[in-house]
């Protein structure tokens, strides 16, 4: 006997997971671009204070600011391998959602893709709409050359995981001899 909760649960999962890994990137990619800004104004003026009673604060920002720097200028990078670690994950995770293929289950999955595909091309285009401006949010966007190019073609991107997972996830045989 199928269980069909967990069945449709798993594919709520699914799409779920895929959205939020959308959402999340969309966020880091600003994120960082704020907390970027944030410390390449702040940074230079920290660095030059100089003596502050028996204290060299400049000294201080050497060993403290710098470093802190240098792992916020690695953002830029780093956000983009977080995002292809979460989708290489939901893969992953799609094992273990396997179900068998029910056809009106196939159908709502595919009916939830559409809906996680209408929201990827939304969020895209807003992100085109950053990426294209010319103003210091579009230029810092412009350095995030990974994260970029995943958000701008995040429909493509999703539609491929999405559907692989879907692939994975309805090939899954619980019968006699299958992964029961």
């Amino acid at each position: 006997m199928e269980n069909k909760k967990g069945q449709i649960e798993s594919v709520i999962w699914m799409i779920g997971i895929l959205f939020l890994i959308l959402l999340v990137g969309f966020g880091m990619a600003f994120g960082s671009i704020v907390i970027d800004w944030v410390f390449d104004e702040a940074v230079p003026e920290l660095s030059t204070l100089g003596m502050v009673g028996s204290s060299n604060l400049t000294q201080v920002s050497d060993y403290t600011l710098t470093p802190l720097n240098n792992v916020v200028q690695s953002f830029t990078w780093m956000a983009g391998v977080l995002y292809i670690l979460g989708l290489t994950i939901c893969i992953g995770l799609s094992f273990a959602f396997r179900i068998t293929g029910n056809k009106w289950l196939v159908a709502f999955f595919i009916a939830c893709m559409f809906l996680l595909i209408v929201a990827s091309i939304f969020i895209s285009n807003i992100y085109e709409e950053f990426y294209n401006d010319g103003s210091e949010v579009g230029i810092r966007l412009h350095e995030h050359t990974l994260m970029s190019f995943l958000l701008l073609y995040s429909p493509l991107v999703m539609c491929i995981v999405g559907f692989t997972c879907g692939i994975i996830m309805f090939t899954g045989d619980y019968g006699e001899g299958g992964y029961a």
